[in-house]
């Protein structure tokens, strides 16, 4: 594979499971898990999954899974 191929493909559609935080390694899954299992703060969430505790990049999307899954609405 040469590196254009990367170029036209989105690398987060290559992941399964999905990885939301990809310096800790941890899947869109494993965040809806452990925000079913009452990790329902940030804080909590960081804690329990090790998510957006690296570079933190992915806060956003953790933010946003957060809050669809508690079902808060955007302000």
């Amino acid at each position: 594979m040469d590196s254009s191929f990367f170029s036209q493909v989105d690398l987060c559609q290559l992941m399964r499971p999905r990885k939301v935080c990809v310096c800790n390694q941890v899947s869109e899954e494993e965040i809806l898990t452990s925000i079913r299992n009452g990790h329902d703060t940030l804080e909590k969430l960081m804690d329990d999954t090790g998510a957006s505790t690296g570079c933190g990049t992915c806060m956003g999307s953790v933010r946003k899974l957060l809050a669809q899954e508690l079902k808060v609405p955007r302000a």
